[in-house]
Parts: structure tokens; sequence; C-alpha cells
């Protein structure tokens, strides 16, 4: 029932999240449109620009159809009237020539009947002769003959016109006076033409208003939200989708490829028969006694009560001068036994939660440790520094190891307690964020934490330390959660994974 509980409170959780993004920018734009009346007048205005491009466009295609209509029309009205006055051409051509003929024929008749004789005749008055009559029979066909004449080349002219092929449809048409072309549609692409003109005005102004920064800001809200809720959703999947893919396809490969660490070498096998490591239990407080000419350099914040003598020491080590200064390791106490004893008393100055643990160690190859952890060094042990590369230096983000070598003590702290491990014998594995130092006799590896669903969750690492062999490792309870600041916890973060690549 709790497994249940908790998969369904993680799918409510991101599915909150992803609401809450998005609900989040739409209400940010809610926001701002009530606070500036221009971001409302601008959304007034795209609603409306758009509105007029739909209409615009809508009477674009509807004048385009009339106009097509209308062509069609108008090619049919000429290609009717060329036909038409064609045909009436030829008809014509005939009734000229027989009235050519007509007139021919009323020539002769009227020259039969008006000869000399009857010319004498017709002078007489009130005498009537055939003369006359053929002679106005011939007038009235000479006149038909002209007005079929000029019906001809009327038409002639027309027909003409309209086989131009210079002219257009509505050319041929308007010349001959002929509105055959569909008066009708005429009307309509004329009352289409100015509605367009209308609604193209509206849209300039619409298309203006957006323009402003008003506008702009409403536009790129409409492109941008999709992405807005993209990017959200990619917020919520993509850190799980990460990790799912680094724990069943990286990691595997990477158990696959790494190679135990081995940081005490061949050169280290002499002093390695007499080297021995002892560690005394964590302590609050730490009380170290010093013997004469034995010599103790600590961190100065961390020196309490004290006996004997003091002074000042500005580097642990001055051949190491950046690991020293690095680790804090400067500004130090250094307290010097003499032949009555001295008592040096160590404690944390500001974290409450802080232990302190003595490590002990004679003729060593080296203990592996954080410096940042070291506040105290007994003794004169050795600094060194070993660099590896490889696979499992890479997944353990650590290419760099720094041991303090050959006799001495070291005073380490850590967070709610302090811990020597040892293995003995069996793979024994430690998150990496609580390891503090190991013997370097130890084989170290990375293994791949074994419970999915906490790694899943954020609760815990990936990668932890895998430690092999018959010697200790160090490790702590917990870590210090840090600055609530997030622009101080973003450069911590920073600047820690340089220091743990570099062995700090």
């Amino acid at each position: 029932m709790r497994l249940v509980s908790a998969v369904l409170g993680f799918a409510l959780r991101k599915a909150g999240l992803f609401v809450a993004l998005v609900v989040t920018s739409f209400l940010v734009l809610l926001l701002v449109s009530a606070l500036v009346p221009t971001l409302r007048e601008a959304e007034a205005q795209r609603d409306r620009l758009v509105q007029a491009t739909q209409e615009r466009e809508g009477l674009e295609r509807d004048l385009e159809a009339l106009q097509d209509s209308y062509d069609a029309a108008q090619s049919e009205a000429v290609t009717s009237l060329g036909d038409t006055v064609g045909a009436e051409v030829e008809g014509t051509r005939d009734d000229l020539e027989d009235q050519e003929a007509e007139v021919a024929d009323r020539r002769e008749e009227r020259d039969e009947a008006c000869g000399t004789i009857e010319s004498l005749v017709g002078q007489i008055p009130y005498v009537t002769t055939p003369c006359e009559a053929k002679q106005a029979a011939y007038d009235a066909a000479v006149e038909a003959q002209r007005t079929v004449k000029a019906g001809l080349e009327r038409a002639e002219a027309d027909l003409e016109v309209l086989r131009d092929p210079t002219l257009s449809d509505a050319e041929k048409l308007d010349r001959l006076g002929d509105d055959a072309g569909r008066p009708d549609l005429a009307r309509q692409i004329a009352s289409t033409q100015a509605q367009l003109e209308r609604a193209t005005a509206e849209q300039t102004s619409a298309q203006e208003a957006q323009d402003s920064w008003a506008g702009r800001v409403v536009d790129l809200w409409d492109r941008s939200w999709r992405w807005l809720a993209l990017v959200a959703l990619l917020v919520i999947v993509m850190p799980a989708a990460l990790r799912t893919l680094s724990y069943f396809v990286l990691m595997p490969l990477v158990s696959r490829a790494q190679r135990p660490l081995e940081l005490a070498g061949d050169d280290d096998a002499a002093t390695a028969p007499t080297a021995s490591l002892s560690t005394a239990p964590a302590e609050r407080t730490l009380a170290v006694h010093l013997v004469e000419g034995e010599v103790l350099s600590a961190r100065s914040e961390h020196v309490r009560p004290v006996q004997g003598s003091v002074r000042s020491r500005l580097l642990y080590d001055w051949s190491s001068p950046f690991i020293s200064f690095a680790a804090g390791l400067y500004g130090l106490s250094r307290v010097t036994g003499d032949a009555e004893g001295t008592l040096a008393t160590l404690a944390t100055p500001d974290d409450p939660d802080s232990y302190l643990m003595r490590i002990d160690f004679t003729d060593h190859p080296g203990v592996v440790v954080h410096p940042r952890h070291v506040v105290g060094v007994i003794g004169a042990p050795t600094l060194r520094t070993r660099w590896r590369w490889g696979i499992t230096p890479l997944a353990r983000w650590q290419v760099r190891y720094i041991m303090f070598a050959g006799t001495g003590s070291l005073v380490v702290q850590g967070t709610g307690d302090v811990r020597a491990e040892q293995p003995a014998g069996r793979s024994t594995r430690m998150d990496q964020n609580l390891v503090m130092g190991f013997d370097s006799r130890l084989h170290v590896g990375v293994r791949r934490t074994e419970a999915f669903v906490p790694y899943l969750w954020g609760r815990t690492a990936l990668v932890t330390d895998e430690f092999t062999g018959a010697h200790p490792f160090l490790w702590q309870k917990s870590t210090t959660a840090g600055s609530a600041n997030p622009v101080t916890r973003t450069f911590n973060a920073f600047f820690s994974v340089i220091g743990k690549v570099l062995g700090f």
C-alpha cells in the first residue's frame, strides 16, 4: 500500500508540476494583460486582424470565382456574337448579290421603258408613261442596295472587332456596346470589390496595431505557448529519462569496462611489510597529547585550550603550496611538545555536528584523504599526489588523489560521525559523497546503486564506491546541506565538482 501511495504521489507531483508551469505562464500573461490596458487592446486587435484576414481571403476567393464566371460568360458571348455576326455577314452578302441583280434588272427595264419616244411623251403634261414607274422601281432597288451594303459594312466591322486578337473579350463587348457578358455578374463583382477594399483597409489598420510592442507580446505568446508547454514537459520527463538511461545502459557498460584503482605502486612494496595504520574512535572534542619534540600543525580556529609553545605556520607544505592553500591548510597553529608533555585540544568552531578522528600510520605507502577533511597533522608525513586516468577515475569524477605517506598522524573531521570500515575480504560499497578517504592499498572500483526507485526519485546517487581488500576506508555519517542561497549553491556545486576531480 505504501508503494502504491508513493508511486501515485510521484505521478501526481509530476502532473501538478506540469500544470503549474503552464498555468503559471498563462497567469503571468493574464496579470500583465490586466495591468496594462494596451495589451488588452492588442488582444482585441489581434482577434480583429484574424477576422479581417479571414474575411479578405474569403472575398478574394469569391471575387476570383465571380471573375472566372464573368470571363467565361464574356468569352461565350463573344463566341456567340462571332457566330451570329459571321452568319449575318454571309447572309447580307447573299442579299447584296441578289439586290445587285435586282438593280441590274430594274436598270434594264428602265432603259427599255425610257427610250427617246417615251421621253418626249413624258414631257407632255398630264400624260403618264411606263418610264416613270420603271424609274421609281429602279430608284427603290438602288436604295435597297445601299441599305444592304451599309448593313454588310457594319456587320463586317463588328466581325473584325470580334476577331481582333489584340482585344480582350471585355473590350470587344464594350466596343460593340453589347452587354451579353452577364451584367448581373458585373454588378456582383463591383460589390465584392468594394467589400474587399473595406476588408483590406480593416486588415491594414489591425496590422498596424499588431505591429506595436503590445501586439508583439500577444503574438509572441500565441506563437510560443506550445513551446512553453513542451519545455515544461521536458523539464519533468527529461531527468527521469536520463536517470533511467544512465541506470540501465550507461552503468552496465562502465561496470564491465572498469579496472579497479591501485594507488600503492611497486615502489611502495618495500615499506608494505612494516606499514601499519590505526584509528581512534571519533569524538566531538579531541585531546592530542604531544611528547617532547612532537609537532602538531592544526587549523588555528580548531585549536582550543593548549599547553606548551605555539607558533604560526603559513603553509603546511611549501613543496605543495597550491594543495595546502586549496585544502585550507594555511594559517596554521604549530604546537610543539615539551619535556613535561603538551596537551592540545581540537574542536570544530562552527559546526556542532562535526566529529574528529585521529589516524596514526607508520611507514605507510599513503593514506588517501580529501584535504578539506584534514584539520591537523602530527609529525611530518610526506604529501604525495597520484594521477589516474580511465573509466574508473572518470566514473568517480576524480583523476588526482592526494596522499599522506610515511610516518605520522592525521586529525580528520566529518559530519554526524566518522567511522573506519574494513572490507575484511569482501567488497564493500559506500556513497561517494560520504567517503572521506581510504588506504591506498585497497582496490577501488565503482558500482551501480542497487535500488533503482530511490535513485529515480533523486534520493541516492547512481555511482557508489566499491572497496576490496584488508585495509580500512574512512566515511562520515552525513554531509552539510550548505547555503540556502541558490546562487551560492550554484557556485559551490561548480567549484565542488572541480575540487572533487582534482582530489580535494
